[in-house]
Parts: structure tokens; sequence; C-alpha cells
């Protein structure tokens, strides 16, 4: 329905003419002008302006809040994806590496910007318990994971032609992840920033690939049963700045050190240009090694040595020959029966150093019972 206006002849004095006035259009009014001389026309482009304007805005508007990929809330700048948030139910989660053709390239803020560098919703923060991260990133955000109570399991997936420049976790990216206990760096990151992994108690074992060329102060503080640590040679004097302590700290240092030629060479030179080498003996005072045949005709000897030894002169190893023993027995002891009817056993104990020469030690005798009533005499027989 067209209305014309009876303000027409006001307008057209100002240089517009009404051609009509839309009435309701899908709950909108819409005024149709017509231009009928110059000024019309720039008001018409000032117009247009405006609503340029206001598309750029809402486009604007739209990218500030992200578009949606499945679960995944995202934006693009220069063709690269930025994933900002999760909010699904899974309870591992795998990162695309790419949405719509563009590859994603971060993983939440490299600033802080406050519970909204969080990548996992708050719904989803207590659910996942395993992130799998693909060789696309080049940045995990600064608190990008920081306190997802349940996660157990972070894995950067390797990279077969991996980027210059690298994967940075950034500050506190898995902060107080309390139940981490299974982390894999990949082959490709190259920064370890500030506090990245502090405070993830669970943590027993750490392994930093030799691509990473820095590691940020506090980065493991407080992981209170890490325990065993491999990581690049470069980072033994930065044990305690990036928060390695404890026995993980010293088998770090001792096999780190042990296996560093350099460092093996440098304390041997130190010894050798010491006045009095530490107490140590120099090379040319140290006889070759025995080899393992020289080893075997050695011992063999000794033992010969040994045998013939004892054999030649027993009593200087307090041993004595089957010879020596023997003159020990005794013959046959008679005991006599005594007026009372009892039998007596008289003997003499003799003592010796030797074995050969006795002198005595004591008198005894023995009232005997049992023996037999009716013999006069009763023989002891020592039994050879």
């Amino acid at each position: 329905m067209i209305k014309v206006l009876s303000l027409r002849d006001r307008v057209k004095r100002e240089g517009i003419k009404v051609l009509a006035h839309s009435a309701h259009m899908q709950g909108a009014n819409t005024l149709a002008l017509g231009i009928e001389n110059g000024a019309g026309r720039c008001l018409i482009n000032q117009m247009r302006m405006l609503l340029f304007s206001a598309l750029i805005l809402a486009s604007a508007f739209q990218t500030a809040l992200g578009e949606t990929f499945g679960d995944f809330q995202y934006s693009v700048t220069n063709g690269e994806v930025r994933i900002t948030s999760y909010n699904g139910s899974a309870t591992s989660v795998t990162f695309p590496a790419s949405i719509n053709g563009m590859p994603v390239s971060e993983l939440g803020f490299p600033q802080y910007v406050g519970r909204d560098n969080y990548v996992l919703s708050d719904s989803s923060r207590a659910l996942v318990t395993s992130i799998i991260i693909p060789n696309s990133v080049k940045s995990i955000g600064n608190t990008a994971f920081e306190w997802v109570q349940n996660l157990t399991s972070v894995t950067i997936v390797d990279s077969s032609n991996p980027p210059t420049s690298g994967v940075i976790i950034q500050l506190g990216a898995f902060r107080r992840c309390k139940k981490l206990t299974n982390v894999n760096l990949g082959n490709n990151v190259s920064r370890i920033e500030t506090q990245a992994f502090m405070e993830d108690e669970s943590l027993t074992t750490l392994i930093i690939p030799e691509s990473v060329n820095y590691i940020g102060s506090l980065a493991f503080f407080d992981c209170v049963n890490l325990t065993n640590v491999t990581m690049p040679d470069r980072f033994v004097g930065q044990v305690a700045q990036i928060g390695i302590e404890g026995q993980a700290a010293t088998d770090y240092l001792v096999n780190a050190l042990a296996n560093n030629d350099a460092f093996v060479t440098a304390v041997a030179n130190k010894i050798l240009a010491k006045n009095g080498n530490y107490g140590l003996s120099v090379k040319s005072e140290l006889e070759t090694l025995a080899t393992k045949t020289e080893l075997t005709s050695s011992l063999a000897q000794s033992r010969t040595d040994g045998i013939n030894s004892v054999l030649s002169n027993p009593n200087l190893w307090t041993l004595y020959t089957t010879s020596q023993i023997q003159d020990m027995a005794v013959g046959d002891l008679v005991l006599n029966r005594q007026v009372s009817g009892g039998f007596v056993l008289n003997y003499d104990i003799e003592q010796s150093t030797d074995l050969q020469t006795w002198t005595p030690y004591q008198a005894l005798s023995l009232p005997l019972t049992g023996l037999p009533t009716d013999k006069a005499f009763v023989r002891i027989k020592a039994k050879q």
C-alpha cells in the first residue's frame, strides 16, 4: 500500500521528492525516496556510506563473537585460525588441524585477558581428561588449559615438516592441572614459558625434546612428584631456575654431566693442572690395565701358591694334617671295680698347642653307673 505524504510540497522545496512510503513489510517500515537534484544525490550517498559502515560494524561484531565449527568457536586472522573456545561434552578432545581449509595456528590468546583465556568452557573443564593438539598449532595460549581439574594427558602431535618458529607454550598454559601425569611435547616445541606446568603435582616423568631452546622461570616449579627428567644438556645451569628440585634435579645433573664429554674433559684438565692433582694419580703414574687373559692366569697361579703354602706348613695357617689328628687317638681304657662294687674311670686331661707336645691340664675321675654287676673288669674302647 502506497501512501503519499501531506508534506510533499515542503519536501520538494528541499530538493527531495517523496515517491512512496511503504507500509509494514516483515515488521519494518521502508521509505522510498526519489532524487530530483544534486542535493538529493548527496544525501543518498551519505545514506549509502552509513549502510556500508553498518555492514562493517556488523562484520566486526560477528568476528569478535567468533564463528563456530562443531563444538569449537574460532576467529580468523590473515587466513589462520585461532580456536578460542571448546564447549563440547567429550572427555578426550582432539583439536582440528584446519577449519574450512585454513590452518589452526593458535589455541587461546598469547596475552592474559582474564577468564576469557580459558579455551575450555566451564562445563567442559570438568569433563576433559585428554587433549590432543595438532602439529599445525604454533601457540598454546596464556593460561589456555589452566586448572583443568581432571586432565591427565596432553599430546602435541609430531611434525614431519616442523615450521622453523616451533610451538610456544605460553605462560601458565597447563598450570595447576593437578591430575596431569602424561605430557608428550612432540618434536617441535621451541619455547616453554614461565609457570607453564607449575604445580602439576601428579607429573612424575618429563621429557623435554631437543627442539626446545628456552624454558621460562618456574616452568615446572612445585611438581612435587617429578622423579625422572630428560632434557637437553644446555639446561644444566638452569635446573633450579626452571623449578626442578630434589632427587629429580640431582639425577638429571649427574647423568647430564657424566655423559657430557666436554665437561668430563674440563674436569680432568683442571685436576691435571692443579698442583698435587687433588690427591689423584696422574696418567703417567698409572699402569696399563691387565687383560682378561692376564687376570685369569694370575688368579690361577695365586690359587696354586696358596695350596702349596698350606700343605708345606699347615701350622702356619693354624691347620693340621691327618697324621697329627690321628695322634690324638687313645687306646682302650680299663675300669677296675672298687671295694664298694662301683666302677670309676680315672683319666687326665692334657693340653697342646700343636697336637704333638702335650702337658697335663687336670686329673679327673668319673663314677659310672649302669654297668654290669657280675663282671670284674669293664673296658672302654675309644672309637677310631
